[in-house]
């Protein structure tokens, strides 16, 4: 059942609201283009970092399920050492990238 034929108002009932705003005027059209060619957009400190964590990351290879398997074997019979103070030198490198 096609509604649009039912309700008034924006679209007149026939036109959905993407062809109305095309084929409304043109000039409202390309003066919204031309505000947004002027726009300048700045980014914050932190959103510079993220971008760079982001490029870092898509860098980094896919998983590897062998691997994964591997450590999950060691944990499960308690064979898996964790190196807490490397943990903890990677915590404090990637909060330093942060900030």
């Amino acid at each position: 059942m096609n509604i649009n034929k039912l309700t008034t108002g924006v679209g007149g009932g026939g036109q959905p609201r993407s062809a109305e705003k095309t084929s409304s005027s043109g000039q409202a059209k390309s003066s919204e283009a031309v505000k947004a060619d002027n726009a300048e957009v700045k980014l914050s400190p932190q959103s510079k970092s993220i971008q760079q964590i982001e490029a870092e990351v898509a860098k980094m290879p896919d998983i590897d399920n062998a691997t994964v398997e591997r450590i999950k074997g060691a944990l499960a019979n308690n064979e898996y050492k964790i190196d807490y103070e490397r943990i903890a030198g990677k915590m404090i490198k990637f909060d330093s990238i942060l900030n």
